[in-house]
């Protein structure tokens, strides 16, 4: 029977193909696999929209996941994206399941309540907090408390990379007891680390080393259960990254003009519009239309000055990119810029590592932007080279293909990549 193994390198680019191919546990999956480079990437590329894409295989237009964030401008949007019921698709977990597949994921975005037999899903709460059992045990399948005691004194909140050695043992766990059909993981150290140092910085060779590390700890798994050859091995990266040098807060000029309302903290207690930002690029919502002149004027005339670089109308959206939503219009920065969600204080800022929208280095942009992903696939019939042209919708297709299993007709809006 075949079987899948898909971990997810968060922010692992094609110009890092070089470094990773002389790295033992890359070297191993990537000597006889195929490598997709330059990535066809979705908009916005944020972590969420593009796994929600990479397990579907349809666009954000059809599977309702349009930011990592929900809007609640109230709470700072600070409620994720993290339940599988908020996908409007079908997934690979559920034609997986329909064949009577066992399936396993720690960590991948959008799986919380999912049909996955063994499931931690990647939550976290609102505190910084060293025990995270009160976001993730009540949200992962029964069968896991006991793997999640065991490894949770590797894990401290969002913390980075105790936060992905918790998940991989967890994996390294999950294949030793109950060998799955499909196993998905996702590790998030390498953004974390471009984020806060930069895209090319010193650290990330580090941070590239810690992920191989990681990769043969699975690697080595799954040949003492005897799985090894018979397993499809997917290495993947979801997105790119571009430099950031300053943050523009646009809701700082709704508030200016009584759009938006706030108290003595700064907090939003009301809006008519509010922008929401997607790190390079943001969502404009609209609630009242008598505001929409107003807040078109203040975005032209940011473009005009040369902060923002497009202004889509939500159809222009639609028909560029697929992607649909609640807001009516999204704009795109200028080259070294980036949006912050702030209301109150100076339209412009500096870079800030609190929140992943502000580092000196982030996404969200266009997928025509700046460095893109890559698709490596070891396995049975995968066609060894190094190939152009790939989408990211084509991956679950082509997961699909590996596992044997077919779907209804325009299910998916991919194809298999060979």
């Amino acid at each position: 029977m075949p079987r899948l193994v898909v971990m997810c390198v968060d922010a692992l680019f094609t110009t890092d193909l070089e470094d990773v191919a002389k790295m033992q546990g890359f070297r191993t999956i990537m000597e006889h696999a195929a490598i997709y480079k330059n990535i066809d990437c979705v908009y916005p590329t944020l972590t969420y929209p593009c796994h929600a894409t990479i397990m579907s295989g349809c666009w954000p237009e059809r599977h309702g996941i349009c930011h990592n964030e929900k809007l609640d401008p109230g709470t700072n949007n600070r409620e994720w994206y993290w339940n599988y019921r908020d996908l409007t698709v079908k997934t690979i977990f559920d034609y997986a399941k329909e064949n009577n597949l066992t399936t396993a994921s720690v960590q991948w975005p959008v799986t919380a309540g999912a049909p996955i037999d063994y499931v931690i899903p990647e939550m976290w709460t609102y505190e910084h907090k060293a025990d995270m059992r009160e976001a993730l045990l009540p949200n992962s399948s029964p069968p896991m408390k006991e793997i999640y005691e065991k490894n949770c004194h590797m894990m401290n909140w969002k913390e980075n990379p105790r936060f992905d050695s918790f998940q991989v043992q967890c994996a390294v766990d999950i294949i030793h007891r109950y060998k799955p059909d499909v196993l998905f993981m996702h590790q998030s150290h390498l953004d974390h680390t471009r984020h806060v140092h930069g895209l090319h910085a010193p650290e990330i060779q580090e941070a590239l080393r810690l992920h191989d590390g990681w990769i043969r700890q699975i690697i080595e798994a799954l040949k003492e259960e005897g799985l090894f050859e018979d397993t499809a091995f997917i290495i993947l990266g979801d997105h790119g990254h571009l430099q950031v040098d300053y943050n523009i807060c646009p809701n700082v000029l709704l508030e200016r003009e009584g759009i938006i309302k706030t108290d003595a903290a700064g907090n939003v207690k009301e809006w008519d519009a509010y922008i929401q930002s997607c790190g390079i690029s943001a969502q404009v919502y609209i609630r009242k239309q008598e505001t929409e002149e107003t807040v078109l004027r203040l975005l032209n005339d940011l473009k005009d000055l040369g902060y923002v670089q497009e202004i889509f109308k939500k159809e222009e959206l639609k028909e560029k990119y697929h992607l649909d939503g609640d807001f009516s219009y999204m704009i795109e920065a200028a080259p070294n810029y980036a949006f912050g969600n702030a209301s109150r204080g100076d339209l412009f800022a500096g870079t800030d590592s609190s929140d992943y929208k502000y580092s000196v280095a982030t996404h969200g942009h266009l997928p025509t932007r700046g460095d893109k992903p890559c698709f490596i696939v070891r396995g049975a019939g995968v066609p060894e080279g190094t190939f152009e042209g790939a989408r990211l919708i084509d991956e679950a297709p082509t997961m699909m293909k590996l596992l044997g299993l077919s779907h209804e007709a325009g299910a998916m809006d991919g194809k298999p990549l060979f």
